[in-house]
């Protein structure tokens, strides 16, 4: 609901350019005590900032002093962060629950993370933070749909109300604000590189009291929500929505409308984002002790793989991107050693990719990766079992598996229509 005055905004973009001159192309940043520079590992006043992969937009807080207050301060000239949270999965790239909100002071220039409280003698620990200035698509197949580029639709319940929101913005926080006429909606047009699942989350604000409800639009799928207030309208909350299924790759129109509102204002609106769901559900292994990874149980993680659910071909296709990945979540009742079969096809004199399958990345004790070069099976639905090597997993649990290209040789890797871990027999 804030606006700054257009000279403190020029000031601002001139100091953030400023930084990123001095830091010889790298995001140079001071904020009290916390410095760091947003590029690869930088150092801040709680800890290390580490940049997941360039690009992407997602770094991790990893913080040696966890905040007494809960206030963890993020440095200066950082890029707007639309979702932040405490570490749920071994990748760094899951956010636990709701995620941690994002408080702004009134002229946006100083950020702070709330951070929940860590159990009795932990004193370290790590956030995961997405951050996004403009709508687009990450290569990891994130959408994030930003105020800066949402249109707002003028009211048509009531002919004469008249238009209130608009698009606020300082540096590193932009939103949809002023949205007092409930009859007005917020919408964005964009591009979808592919079809498959999402869960669909907003980035919000609201002063006022609970109760607002709001409804999202995609396609045929409508999603409903209830606001809670987050106590300020420069503090920041995620409320997830629920999944919808794109069901064709193509221009999409996404339109969220204020059904209720109960107080001054539906809220500022600064994101939504469509972060790549599971297909199917997670595997449990079977009595057996064998782990079927179906690729309809996957979490596809890229721009052009997709899971084909076409009944002849059931298979995780269109490989044609190296930096696209599939993930499988599962529980293993009973640990040991396990062959890695694969079941594979490929187009005729397609072959020769390399592809490696990841277990349980970033945890200890490490597990190798196991690596194979694609077979020419004559067809890509063409499908043939092979074991490509051997994993030991030591606990009983939760654990992850990521299939990604090291190398793709020709037009697209493979199709792969499911992995199975199965026991090595003394």
């Amino acid at each position: 609901m804030n606006r700054p005055c257009a000279a403190f905004v020029m000031r601002a973009a001139l100091a953030i350019v400023l930084a990123y001159l001095a830091g010889d192309g790298v995001w140079a940043a001071e904020s009290g005590a916390a410095a760091a520079q947003v590029s690869g590992v930088s150092v801040a006043a709680w800890g290390r900032i580490t940049e997941q992969a360039a690009g992407l937009g997602r770094f991790r807080f990893e913080i040696d002093r966890w905040p007494a207050d809960g206030r963890l301060p993020v440095p200066a000239g950082f890029p707007q962060i639309v979702r932040a949270g405490l570490v749920g999965r071994s990748d760094g790239v899951g956010i636990d629950g709701t995620g941690t909100r994002i408080e702004l002071n009134a002229a946006a220039t100083e950020v702070v993370l709330l951070v929940p409280a860590l159990p009795a003698g932990v004193t370290s620990g790590t956030v995961a933070v997405e951050t996004a200035e403009e709508t687009r698509q990450f290569d990891d197949g994130r959408i994030v749909l930003t105020a800066r580029n949402a249109k707002i639709l003028p009211g048509s319940r009531t002919a004469d109300a008249k238009a209130t929101a608009k698009l606020e913005q300082q540096p590193g926080n932009s939103r949809i604000g002023f949205w007092t006429n409930p009859d007005e909606a917020v919408s964005w047009a964009y591009q979808a590189s592919r079809w498959g699942r999402y869960d669909v989350v907003l980035t919000y604000s609201t002063g006022g009291p609970d109760g607002t409800e709001i409804e999202v639009e995609i396609g045929d799928a409508k999603l409903t929500g209830r606001l809670a207030a987050t106590g300020s309208w420069y503090r920041y909350a995620v409320l997830p929505l629920g999944g919808v299924y794109l069901s064709a790759a193509g221009e999409q129109v996404l339109t969220v409308r204020c059904t209720k509102k109960t107080g001054g204002a539906v809220m500022n609106l600064k994101s939504i984002t469509l972060l790549p769901a599971c297909e199917g559900t997670n595997p449990v292994q079977a009595d057996d002790g064998v782990v079927t990874l179906h690729g309809r149980d996957a979490t596809v993680l890229g721009t052009a793989l997709r899971y084909e659910p076409a009944e002849k071909k059931q298979t995780l296709g269109f490989w044609t991107r190296a930096t696209d990945a599939a993930r499988w979540e599962f529980t293993v009742h009973t640990p040991g050693e396990f062959d890695v079969e694969v079941l594979q096809g490929c187009g005729a004199g397609q072959g020769g990719s390399t592809m490696a399958v990841e277990f349980d990345a970033g945890r200890l004790p490490a597990v190798a990766p196991v690596e194979f070069v694609v077979e020419d099976t004559g067809g890509f639905q063409q499908f043939r079992p092979r074991v490509v090597g051997r994993v030991v997993l030591t606990a009983a649990g939760a654990h992850e598996v990521r299939i990604v290209p090291r190398k793709i040789a020709k037009t697209a890797a493979c199709d792969v229509r499911q992995i199975r871990l199965v026991p090595v027999k003394p």
